[in-house]
C-alpha cells in the first residue's frame, strides 16, 4: 500500500502510535508536514493565527524531524499550502491509497478530515495526544464528568494507569520512501529570548524531539520535581515549573513519556505532594482534551457551555490596550509585554491577565484565547480553549468563572516589583 504520513502536532518518531500504524500497514510512505496558509492569514480578530514565536519553535523541530527521518533513509516533505488542497494533489500525483495522521479533535482540524473524506480520500486517524486512551476511561465520553475533580477521583479510584510509551516500529528500516523533495523553510524572526523563561534560541530550549527528550531527562535528574508545587507559581526564570508544555504542545515529546519519567523519578528518589502535582497537571491536560471531544464546537461558542447564563460584552479599545501592554495596570502590562516579546508566560500570569481581560476590561474571552493562540509557543487548542472558557465561566468551572484580585496577586507574586521592572518596556 502506498501511503502518506501527515505529521500534525506529533512531530516525533518515538511513542507515535499513529506513525507506527502507518509504518506497519504500508509498503511505501511519503512523509509530509503542511504549514497551512490559514496560519499566516488574519483571524477574525485581526491578527495571524500563528505568530513568530511558535513559528520559530516549530521550524527548529521540523529541521530536526527531517534529520531524524534521514537516519532511516527517509525525508520530511514540507509545504506551505492549504492542507486539503495539497494532500489532494499528492494523493493523485503518487497514487496514494491512504493518508495516516494524528486525530486532533478540534473544529478546524476535524473539518480538514471531513473535507478529505468528501473527496473520497481514505484517511485513518488515531487520537494519541492524551496520557490516557479514551477506552481506558471508566465512563464513555458522553458520561465524562463536567467537573475536573470528579474526573480525577474516578481515575484514581479505579487506579487506571497509562500505557507505556511505544518504540518506533522497526518497519521504518525497510519501508520504501516516496520523496517529493520538498522542504520549505518557514520564515522566522529572532526576538528578545535571552530574558525569556523559555529561551528558544538556547540549545536546551529549542524545538525538536531531541531537545525535548534531553530536557525531560535533565529535569528528572535534578531535584526540581520534589519542590514543583512550591515553585510552579513563580513568574520568571528557567527553573520554575516544569517547562514541558512547549514540547508537549507540538508533540516533540508525549504525555506518556513525561508520566513514565516521573514514575521512574518517584521510584528512585522521592514521591511527595510536588511529584503528585506534576501528574495532577497532566490530568488537567487530558481533561481538557476529553471535554472538547464531548462538547465539540460548543467550546468555541460565545457563551461556551453555558449558553443562556453569560452576558458577554467586548470593548475593542480595551482589547488593543491589553494586547499592547498599555492598560492602567503595570502588573498586567508586564505580563502582556512578556507574552508579546517572548511567546511565553507563566501559568499564574496567564490566569491573572485572562481574569483582568474578562472581568475588568469587559472583553470577549474568545478574543483573549485567539491572542494567546497567536503568541504562545506552547499553544495547544484543547488547553487554551478549555482554560479560557473555564476562567470566563463559559466552561467547566463549577464556580462559574474565576475573578482574581489583581492587587492581591501582585503582592503575593511580585511584591518587590522585579517582574514589572523587567517587563514594563
Amino acid at each position: 500500500m502506498r501511503a502518506i504520513y501527515w505529521f500534525r502536532n506529533d512531530l516525533r518518531l518515538n511513542d507515535n502510535l499513529s506513525l507506527n500504524l502507518a509504518l506497519n500497514k504500508s509498503d511505501e510512505i511519503l512523509f509530509v508536514y503542511i504549514h497551512d496558509i490559514v496560519n499566516d492569514n488574519k483571524a477574525s480578530w485581526g491578527f495571524k493565527k500563528m505568530g513568530e514565536h511558535r513559528k520559530l519553535f516549530l521550524s527548529q523541530g521540523l529541521k530536526e524531524l527531517n534529520q531524524n527521518l534521514g537516519k532511516y533513509a527517509h525525508s520530511l516533505n514540507i509545504y506551505i499550502d492549504d492542507s486539503v488542497d495539497i494532500l489532494k494533489k499528492l494523493v493523485t500525483k503518487y497514487k496514494i491509497d491512504t493518508i495516516f495522521c494524528e486525530s486532533i479533535e478540534a473544529f478546524d482540524e476535524k473539518k480538514q478530515i471531513e473535507l478529505l473524506g468528501n473527496l473520497e480520500i481514505n484517511v485513518i486517524t488515531y487520537f494519541q495526544s492524551s496520557l490516557f486512551k479514551i477506552n481506558q476511561l471508566p465512563f464513555d465520553i458522553g458520561g465524562l464528568p463536567d467537573v475536573f475533580t470528579n474526573f480525577r477521583k474516578a481515575l484514581e479510584h479505579f487506579d487506571i494507569k497509562p500505557n507505556k510509551p511505544a518504540s518506533l516500529s522497526n518497519k521504518i528500516f525497510n519501508i520504501a520512501s516516496i520523496k517529493d523533495i520538498k522542504f520549505v523553510e518557514l520564515e522566522t524572526n529572532l526576538n528578545r529570548y535571552s530574558e525569556s523563561s523559555f529561551p528558544i534560541m538556547d540549545k536546551d530550549f529549542m524545538g525538536g524531539e531531541k531537545s525535548g527528550t534531553l530536557y525531560l531527562k535533565k529535569y528528572f535528574q535534578s531535584n526540581k520535581a520534589e519542590s514543583y508545587k512550591y515553585t510552579r507559581n513563580e513568574l520568571t526564570g528557567i527553573n520554575f515549573s516544569t517547562k514541558f508544555s512547549p514540547w508537549l504542545a507540538l508533540g516533540y515529546i508525549s504525555a506518556r513519556q513525561v508520566f513514565f519519567s516521573l514514575s521512574e523519578y518517584e521510584n528512585k528518589n522521592i514521591k511527595n505532594e510536588s511529584t503528585y502535582w506534576i501528574f495532577f497537571e497532566l490530568l488537567w491536560r487530558d481533561y481538557f482534551r476529553f471535554i472538547m471531544i464531548k462538547y465539540g464546537e460548543k467550546l468555541f461558542f460565545k457563551r461556551g457551555l453555558n449558553l443562556s447564563k453569560q452576558n458577554i460584552k467586548h470593548d475593542d479599545d480595551n482589547f488593543e490596550l491589553w494586547k499592547a501592554g498599555k492598560t492602567n495596570n503595570n502588573f498586567i502590562n508586564a505580563g502582556m509585554n512578556e507574552l508579546r516579546v517572548t511567546g511565553f508566560l507563566s501559568n499564574r500570569m496567564r490566569q491573572i491577565v485572562a481574569s483582568y481581560f474578562i472581568n475588568e476590561l469587559s472583553c470577549d474571552w474568545r478574543a483573549g484565547a485567539a491572542w494567546f493562540e497567536s503568541k504562545l509557543i506552547d499553544y495547544d487548542v484543547y488547553s487554551n480553549q478549555g482554560n479560557w472558557a473555564y476562567i470566563s465561566g463559559c466552561g467547566t468551572d463549577p464556580r462559574g468563572g474565576r475573578l482574581f484580585n489583581i492587587e492581591k496577586q501582585q503582592k503575593i507574586y511580585d511584591k518587590n516589583f522585579n517582574y514589572q521592572i523587567l517587563w514594563n518596556l
